[in-house]
């Protein structure tokens, strides 16, 4: 792995970022059908990074090798105006997604510190993330990283 570097998302990304955003969906497919990805997932994907890019309510950083000039990980934030409660602003980590071959070498807790810092500068007083219930390894990660349950959601399909 060379040098590191966590940077804002540029619309020189969307493309790298849309792939990794995809494989993430895919992944949560596999871990629990519930999260069946859509047909035209990849221009779903692609339309997603570049709204969450734009939104001054989001917040997307990337991880990117500076040897290879590769995004080798990357996170997106939303804030959330959690208007009953203080801190009244949420930052929630929506994906987080690390390729394989750079995995459990810190990329992950670095992408989640440096949106922390940024949601902090931006008036978040907490961090949360959301993710399958059935995928162990965010459950393990973010338990590793002092992540507590703050909330359950539960769900029932409806019939149409």
């Amino acid at each position: 792995m060379g040098r590191l570097i966590v940077r804002n998302a540029g619309t020189e990304d969307v493309d790298q970022v849309s792939l990794m955003v995809s494989r993430l969906k895919r992944l949560n497919e596999e871990l629990d059908p519930h999260f069946r990805v859509v047909e035209d997932l990849e221009e779903q994907s692609k339309r997603y990074v570049e709204e969450a890019i734009e939104s001054g309510n989001s917040i997307v950083l990337v991880a990117e090798d500076e040897d290879r000039g590769e995004v080798v990980g990357v996170v997106i934030v939303r804030l959330v105006d959690r208007v009953f409660y203080e801190p009244r602003i949420k930052a929630l980590i929506t994906d987080l997604y690390v390729k394989p071959s750079y995995r459990r070498k810190k990329v992950g807790a670095l992408l989640i510190e440096k949106a922390a810092e940024r949601a902090a500068s931006m008036g978040a007083g907490i961090i949360s993330a959301v993710y399958p219930a059935n995928n162990a390894i965010a459950e393990n990660f973010y338990q590793s990283k002092g992540f507590q349950v703050l909330q359950v959601e539960r769900y029932k399909p409806i019939s149409q």
